[in-house]
């Protein structure tokens, strides 16, 4: 079994898990709003599948859509990148600058 897979039935089975304890802890709170203190079975029980849910080949063509659009709605402009760069190096620039001609009138100017 690949790591992938193994990962996968331990999410799985903790889920199933926590599953069970919320069936557990809703047909404790149900006993007690109607006055029973003996634990009933929710109406609304899930039952868990048997086997793992694999992925079908049409998930995948979906999934493998989803990305490529999601990829596309993400490109980036180079010119703009660049001008923000540009800016921020500027930006560093001047506050350098004034950082020392601050030092330069506070501390070196009356001499």
């Amino acid at each position: 079994m690949s790591d992938r897979h193994q990962e996968l039935l331990r999410q799985y089975e903790l889920l199933r898990g926590h599953l069970a304890w919320l069936e557990k802890e809703i047909a404790g709170e149900t006993a007690k709003s109607s006055g029973q203190f003996e634990a009933q079975t929710p109406a609304h029980k899930v039952s868990a599948p048997v086997r793992p849910i694999s992925a079908t080949s049409s998930m995948a063509v979906d999934a493998d859509a989803l990305l490529t659009d999601y990829a596309e709605s993400e490109r980036h402009d180079p010119q703009a990148t660049k001008r923000g760069c540009l800016i921020a190096f500027g930006t560093v620039l001047g506050l350098m600058a004034a950082g020392v001609a601050t030092a330069y009138f506070l501390f070196y100017a009356h001499r």
